[in-house]
């Protein structure tokens, strides 16, 4: 009797536990989220440096991000390693005044916390503290910048870590097959330019303190400050900025990047490594972030593979047909140039299908086939994610400025959800023609070299350090 039930119990189950992932909400109306963005205070303070902040009182802590607007892209001639070596190096530094670890522990002591990073558009020092330590923390602070302490000591340990950071970047098979495909898409820029071995044993410590000179002489800057704050205790910090110096960048616009796609031609790039679990990656070219079909580009997106489980990706790949471990895809929006990217990581043997079905769900056939219900709800989730770009005070301040660096319209994170609601299915159907096409991109696949086989003539093979 016990043994009949349970039969019955799993007949009637069945059929739930072989529904595709996602069938359980698929009918659930999901409405748009109504929120209002976060006003933010925009001042000049007397140094002419431009403040944001958001007011919060609630903890009595204060956060602020001080970005200096130079980068990587204005390292001209300079090796690209060094950009790396300054921002490990400098932040292990200290002052004149509070030496190596005794910045760092002086800081600490009072409660407060510090980072420097060097990213490709500008150098970014961040800091939060107790608001009853400011008139001990910010002093600490400016003897960083006004009294600069790197020597030999320090760039020998940062030389050692990086190097070591170097034999050991391409144990992950994801993280060295998107290493390949950049260097592949933003080859001649610094931008697609991986740090060397023998680049880094060059750099000397008068080209570093060069370098950190340079940027500390740019004068536009902007004050990122959240919590429980006084600006007036901030009046001084910026006091005797230099005047703006016009340095050369890097400017990477579509056009650059699609002449790399075309050299590169419609080979597999095979970067080879004997893995179990086979990367594979195309990647497109997109317009700048501030361009008409941002919007249309984003939804579409979401619909056939950033929109995880609700994605086609996941749901055709990993899901119905069990070929992939993880699938899907993902834009980056910048002020000249944009890209996306799709990916999957799976079984060796696999990885021929996996990249023909890659393919086949990005082809006009099923873009053209998408329902205005998939179109709805691809918008309503977008629009309740974006609520997310204001979870905290810092991330609002953030996304204010990149509007700013990338001269997006007045009110854009106010009208973003208004934007994205006017996509049309005829809008992803020309987005999808223009961006969307395989035969535009670049293929890396990081796996064994017996995937070869698979495509017979059409395949570069790579080593990973080529």
């Amino acid at each position: 009797m016990k043994k009949r039930i349970l039969i019955l119990l799993i007949l009637c189950l069945s059929p739930l536990f072989s529904r595709e992932m996602g069938e359980f909400v698929k009918d659930i109306q999901i409405k748009p989220l109504q929120f209002d963005v976060p006003g933010i205070t925009s001042s000049t303070n007397p140094s002419g440096v431009e403040v944001f902040s958001l007011k919060n009182s609630e903890f009595p802590i204060v956060y602020a991000d001080i970005l200096i607007y130079h980068g990587k892209k204005h390292l001209g001639s300079r090796p690209v390693e060094i950009a790396r070596i300054l921002e490990d190096t400098w932040e292990l530094s200290g002052s004149k005044t509070y030496p190596k670890e005794k910045f760092l522990e002086t800081l600490e002591f009072y409660g407060a916390s510090f980072s420097v990073s060097v990213d490709y558009e500008k150098t970014i020092v961040s800091l939060s503290y107790l608001k009853k330590t400011e008139s001990i923390v910010l002093p600490v602070m400016q003897s960083f910048f006004q009294n600069p302490n790197l020597d030999e000591t320090l760039l020998k340990v940062t030389k050692g870590k990086l190097t070591e950071e170097i034999n050991r970047r391409n144990d992950n098979p994801s993280a060295l097959g998107n290493r390949k495909a950049k260097e592949a898409m933003f080859r001649g820029t610094i931008a697609g330019t991986s740090m060397k071995k023998e680049n880094i044993n060059a750099v000397s410590l008068d080209e570093l303190l060069t370098f950190q000179s340079q940027i500390l002489s740019e004068s536009k800057r902007r004050l990122l400050i959240t919590g429980d704050f006084d600006l007036k205790s901030w009046d001084g910090f910026f006091l005797n900025l230099p005047k703006t110096i016009q340095s050369k960048e890097e400017i990477i616009t579509p056009s650059i990047l699609s002449e790399n796609v075309t050299k590169e031609g419609k080979d597999i790039r095979l970067v080879t490594k004997d893995v179990n679990q086979t990367f594979i990656s195309m990647m497109g070219v997109l317009p700048e972030h501030n361009h008409p079909d941002f919007y249309a580009i984003q939804v579409l997106n979401y619909i056939i593979g950033g929109g995880g489980f609700n994605s086609y990706y996941m749901r055709e790949i990993r899901n119905n047909r069990g070929l992939a471990y993880s699938a899907g895809s993902n834009t980056d929006f910048q002020e000249n140039y944009g890209t996306i990217q799709f990916y999957a990581m799976t079984k060796s043997e696999s990885a021929k299908d996996v990249l023909s079905l890659m393919q086949e769900l990005i082809q006009p056939k099923l873009i053209n086939s998408l329902t205005e219900e998939e179109l709805l709800r691809a918008k309503n989730a977008i629009i309740n994610q974006f609520v997310f770009q204001f979870e905290d005070d810092k991330r609002t301040l953030s996304s204010e400025v990149r509007r700013r660096d990338h001269k997006m319209p007045e009110g854009y994170l106010q009208n973003f959800r208004k934007e994205i609601e006017k996509v049309t299915l005829a809008d992803l159907k020309r987005v999808g023609n223009l961006y969307f096409q395989s035969d535009k991109m670049i293929t890396t696949i990081v796996g064994p070299k017996s995937l070869t086989s698979f495509w017979k003539g059409s395949v570069k093979v790579l080593q990973p350090e080529d």
